[in-house]
């Protein structure tokens, strides 16, 4: 990079931090508004089973839950500092990812003892945490089984010590796991946490019903807070699109190398810099809200998680023309089947886990995953009770994994018919040009 760009981006990351208090600002107000109930709010969130659907605006209030989101990004942005990580594409997905869900299932409370699970994993096998600690981020998608054993049935201190002790047991294997079940879906499900967690869960769940412990799943959904979120996300993406403009030298040149990458362990960040990476952020928040507004739905914790996880992960895979599909095939599942309109939303705006898969074989299979996923998706949380915050990404990897040898049945077949016809047409072409025809 030469000095000049290094300049722009000294001065971009400047107007982030900026933003950022400018952003933050908003949310103190937001907070100070709601002073009256916000440690009510707070301590209600805090205390909350957290299943799913769990908002934190009908339980906490707009002031708490945004209290509650801050606390968390800056707790991982210290982190981040503290273990000198590098601000890659998958550090910005994960930040994105597990500031939008404490909308919606994580709290100050029920993150910590994955993390000091993951802490104690980089102990034991004398890692360097900053290594482990991308993963511990994204495996908080369990975080509710903390909140679901400490506060579902009563409080008491057996109850807390019980949650602390499995919240460090998931934080301790989960690495190792996620390792491991990538290999399945082979990187075409970007959630592999969800995938990893869904199992995860799963086990856990029936571990729990085998003993009688009762998880009882919940849907509270806000409807109240449109307007607001509304606009502070568009002002947040727009803001996005503009610093990237100026990292990129007050261009959108080169954008179109992004649209071309498949997304398939594909990192924007370190392919084609910090400028296009915020642009295609900004510009897929705003494609999010287009299509929650086109389907008619109300903006909430759930769905907020949903579009910051898609502008998270837009700097680690997704692009416009690799989510599209995956929308349309979600969207044609929903209005062929009876779906009311949120959990259609939901499932489409997460469901774009499986980008890479319309970035890699074309749009028609983005849109075939996308169907399958709708159906998956509203079966499968019975499986993990709730209390797997990911439960699209579990899906995505199901669909994912099952779906990808049929793809490659089918391309295949493709290809070695398309290897046929070249070899023939070369061989009549060297029949035809051959010395015996030429003389």
């Amino acid at each position: 990079m030469d000095e000049f760009s290094c300049g722009r981006l000294q001065k971009a990351k400047k107007l982030s931090i900026l933003l950022a208090f400018a952003i933050l600002s908003v949310f103190i107000y937001f907070v100070v508004i709601d002073k009256a109930s916000i440690i009510t709010g707070l301590k209600n969130i805090v205390t909350s089973p957290s299943t799913l659907i769990t908002d934190f605006l009908v339980i906490g209030g707009l002031g708490a839950t945004f209290l509650n989101a801050f606390s968390l990004f800056i707790f991982n942005f210290v982190l981040v500092k503290t273990f000198k990580v590098k601000i890659n594409g998958l550090i910005l997905a994960a930040f994105f990812t597990v500031f939008g869900f404490s909308f919606f299932g994580k709290n100050v409370f029920n993150v910590l003892p994955i993390y000091l699970g993951g802490i104690m994993y980089s102990k034991f096998e004398h890692l360097d945490f900053k290594t482990v600690l991308p993963t511990i981020m994204f495996t908080s998608a369990l975080a509710p089984f903390i909140s679901a054993m400490a506060f579902s049935s009563g409080s008491s201190e057996k109850a807390y010590l019980l949650a602390m002790i499995l919240g460090i047991i998931i934080g301790f294997i989960a690495t190792p796991l996620a390792k491991k079940m990538i290999s399945f879906h082979e990187g075409f499900n970007l959630y592999n946490l969800g995938f990893t967690g869904g199992l995860l869960g799963a086990i856990i769940t029936s571990i729990l019903k085998t003993y009688k412990f009762q998880i009882k799943p919940q849907k509270l959904i806000s409807t109240k807070y449109h307007l607001v979120l509304l606009i502070t996300c568009s002002m947040v993406f727009l803001v996005m699109i503009a610093v990237g403009f100026y990292i990129n030298k007050n261009s959108f040149k080169d954008y179109k190398k992004i649209l071309k990458c498949n997304g398939l362990n594909s990192d924007f960040v370190e392919k084609y810099g910090y400028g296009l990476s915020f642009i295609n952020m900004g510009i897929n928040g705003f494609l999010s809200i287009i299509f929650i507004l086109l389907v008619g739905e109300t903006l909430n914790g759930p769905l907020l998680a949903g579009i910051l996880t898609i502008v998270g992960f837009s700097a680690f895979g997704k692009h416009p023309l690799n989510i599209t599909p995956i929308l349309f095939g979600v969207w044609l599942a929903g209005i062929t089947t009876e779906v009311d309109k949120f959990v259609l939303v939901l499932s489409a705006l997460f469901g774009t886990a499986m980008a890479p898969i319309s970035g890699v074989y074309g749009p028609i299979w983005g849109v075939i995953a996308g169907w399958l996923h709708m159906s998956v998706v509203k079966n499968i949380g019975v499986l993990h009770g709730g209390l797997n915050l990911y439960n699209n990404g579990f899906s995505a990897g199901i669909v994912a994994g099952i779906l990808l040898p049929i793809i490659r049945t089918f391309t295949d077949r493709k290809n070695k018919f398309k290897d046929q016809y070249f070899l023939k047409r070369q061989e009549l072409y060297k029949n035809l040009y051959s010395k015996e025809n030429l003389d």
